[in-house]
C-alpha cells in the first residue's frame, strides 16, 4: 500500500567544550486514504458525497494533530543525559566537574552532559522546554513553573537540607550592623527569583513595616551570587544578600574575594537548592539519577567529590521544607 511520511524534529541544547545544536529525527508511517475514484479491482465507483468527504478529511487532520501533539513524558532519555548546574555554586571548577561528570556516567552507565547556567532562571527555562533532564537550581520554582518539575534531592549542608543567606557590606564598613540601617542605601541582588537574596529581604522590611519598593535608594541585580559579592567588595552597592552555600564555598575557592566583604547577619534558615527532574523524565531515569546522587556519601571517589563540592551529601527531596518559603511570595504576593 502506498504511504505518506510525516517527519517531526525535536531540537535540544548539547554541551560538549562548546555549545553545540543536536536534532533528533521522529519517524511517523501513514496509510495513505484509498482514490476516491477507483475501487480495489480498478472500476470506477460513485463519489461520496460533499459532507462525507469533510469528515474524512476532519478526521485524518484531527489524527495527525494528535500524533504530533503527544507528550514525550513516558518515553525513558535517549542520548547522554543533559544536566543543568550553576555556575556559582562551582566557581569554574572545571577539573572538579570533569571528574563529577564521569562519576555519574560511571555509575548510571549513560553518557552525561553538563550545561553550566549564570543566570538563575536559565536551568527553569531549559527544563520546561525539554532542553534539559535534571537540574541543580539555585531557587525551586514557583507554583507557576512547580507544576511542571519535579523534585529529586536536596544537598546535604552542615549536615542538613538548609541554607541561610548572609547580608553582606564592604569590609571597611564597621558600622553597619543590620538590614534596617540600609535605609537609602544602594542594594545589589542576583535576581528578582532568588528566595534567599531578594525574597527575604523584602519579606524582611515588610514584616519591619516598611515599604519594600521604597527603602533603598536604588536596587540592582548582579545575575549571580559571585558578582553580588564582587560589586559589594568592589563598593559598587553599600550593600547585597547572597546565599551562604555559594559564599562559603567561595570563601575556600577564593579567599581573596570574599575577604573584602563582611557579613552582617545571617537570615533564617531555608531549603537548600535542590536538584530538580524534568516532568517528561522516565520515573526509571528518575529513579536511578536520585539513587546515584544519594549513594555518593557511600563510596571514596563520590565522598571526595562531594568534599570539593562543599556539601556533605544528598537526600530525597521533601516539598515540606518549602513552605516557608511559599508563605513568603504569598505575603509578597509573588505566589
Amino acid at each position: 500500500m502506498p504511504t505518506s511520511t510525516i517527519l517531526c524534529a525535536n531540537t535540544g541544547w548539547r554541551w560538549k567544550n562548546t555549545w553545540t545544536i543536536t536534532s533528533r529525527i521522529s519517524t511517523a508511517t501513514w496509510p495513505c486514504p484509498k482514490t476516491l475514484v477507483e475501487s480495489d479491482a480498478g472500476s470506477p465507483m460513485k463519489l461520496p458525497s460533499r459532507p462525507l468527504i469533510l469528515r474524512r478529511l476532519f478526521c485524518l487532520c484531527a489524527a495527525a494533530l494528535l500524533f504530533l501533539m503527544a507528550p514525550a513524558g513516558a518515553a525513558p532519555i535517549s542520548g547522554p543525559i543533559r544536566i543543568g548546574l550553576p555556575d556559582s555554586l562551582l566557581h569554574q571548577q572545571y577539573t572538579l566537574l570533569s571528574e563529577w561528570r564521569q562519576y555519574l556516567t560511571n555509575r548510571l552507565k549513560r553518557p552525561v552532559d553538563f550545561v553550566l547556567y549564570k543566570k538563575p532562571d536559565e536551568a527553569t527555562v531549559q527544563l520546561d522546554t525539554g532542553k534539559l533532564d535534571f537540574a541543580w537550581v539555585t531557587d525551586y520554582p514557583n507554583a507557576h513553573v512547580k507544576d511542571r518539575v519535579r523534585l529529586l534531592a536536596a544537598p546535604l549542608y552542615k549536615g542538613q537540607p538548609l541554607f541561610t543567606s548572609y547580608l553582606i557590606v564592604p569590609d571597611y564598613n564597621h558600622a553597619t550592623s543590620s538590614l534596617l540601617q540600609l535605609k537609602g542605601a544602594v542594594f545589589v541582588f542576583t535576581d528578582a527569583s532568588q528566595n534567599g537574596s531578594f525574597l527575604d529581604v523584602r519579606y524582611q522590611l515588610l514584616l519591619a513595616g516598611e515599604n519594600p519598593d521604597q527603602f533603598f535608594s536604588k536596587i540592582f541585580f548582579a545575575r549571580s551570587h559571585r558578582e553580588v559579592i564582587k560589586a559589594v567588595a568592589l563598593g559598587l552597592a553599600h550593600a547585597g544578600e547572597v546565599d551562604s552555600m555559594v559564599w562559603d564555598a567561595l570563601a575556600k575557592a577564593r579567599p581573596e574575594q570574599t575577604a573584602q566583604t563582611r557579613i552582617v547577619e545571617r537570615t533564617h534558615v531555608y531549603a537548600a537548592p535542590p536538584w530538580v527532574a524534568n516532568g517528561h523524565v522516565d520515573q526509571s531515569d528518575f529513579d536511578d539519577m536520585q539513587r546515584v546522587l544519594i549513594g555518593m556519601a557511600s563510596d571514596a571517589k563520590g565522598a571526595e567529590l562531594l568534599a570539593r563540592i562543599g556539601i556533605d551529601g544528598f537526600v530525597p527531596g521533601d516539598e515540606s521544607t518549602f513552605e516557608r518559603i511559599t508563605n513568603m511570595r504569598r505575603a509578597l504576593g509573588a505566589e
